[in-house]
């Protein structure tokens, strides 16, 4: 077991976020794989990781090999804050490829709103707005300013550190989670927590901003389904997720 800091910067309202956790297993997962490249990351979200500071991680290795598997747990002061299964290394080549997954039609980087300007971000709290900088569809980000409600939870935008750092896989790890709920653009307003979630990473170059995909299609008997997917400037698709939340009820 080793002890690591957590970056306060990836909070919101008090908590870090889900991504930025399920980032740091991936990270954890690599390092204990000398450096092998995380492929998926399966996690369980156990209890709440309030604020940033240090924390306990423990890597067991499951497997090693061309795909090589590891289990991170991390806790806090006894407790355990959530555990993951990550497989990193370099799949088989095939020249074979089905690319379905087209990007979405965003408007430019200059034409989006920038989520950290906007009231939503003026909350307390919203340390991980400026981080990262999320800019929105113009008509979706007045969905959840109070404007109309979107037909349907479906949300695009980009995505970039705010300092001008290039885009990393650690950002890819984490941006999957870094929109605000799907469902709020609907005008659903629960908390809506989540308790599971599984990221695909797909290995290459990336070339930044990233583009944001989010949509939730099904909420019901107090579980919501929600799956995103993640471009880079060139369209290539470099991480797709899906993840399990429970709604509170109002």
């Amino acid at each position: 077991m080793a002890q690591i800091e957590l970056d306060p910067r990836w909070t919101i309202t008090g908590h870090l976020n889900g991504g930025y956790l399920a980032a740091v297993c991936g990270q954890a997962a690599s390092e204990a794989l000398d450096g092998a490249t995380p492929l998926t990351i399966s996690t369980h979200y156990l209890a709440a990781a309030r604020g940033g500071g240090p924390a306990d991680v423990e890597v067991d290795v499951l497997r090693r090999g061309r795909l090589s598997t590891a289990r991170v747990r991390l806790s806090r002061e006894g407790t355990l804050l959530l555990e993951s299964l990550v497989t990193a290394g370099t799949p088989a080549p095939d020249l074979r490829s089905l690319e379905h997954a087209e990007a979405p039609i965003v408007p430019g980087w200059d034409d989006c709103v920038d989520s950290g300007a906007s009231e939503f971000a003026a909350q307390p709290g919203m340390d991980v707005l400026r981080h990262v900088e999320l800019r929105l569809d113009p008509a979706q980000g007045q969905a959840i300013a109070g404007g109309p409600a979107l037909e349907r939870a479906v949300v695009h935008g980009h995505i970039a550190y705010r300092d001008g750092s290039p885009a990393d896989t650690f950002l890819v790890a984490a941006a999957w989670d870094l929109l605000p709920p799907t469902p709020w653009f609907v005008h659903f307003w629960n908390q809506l927590p989540t308790v599971a979630a599984q990221v695909v990473l797909y290995p290459g170059e990336l070339v930044g901003p990233l583009v944001l995909e989010a949509r939730c299609e099904t909420i019901r008997d107090g579980i919501a389904d929600e799956t995103a997917r993640i471009w880079d400037a060139n369209g290539q698709l470099v991480a797709s997720s899906r993840q399990t939340a429970v709604v509170i009820p109002a």
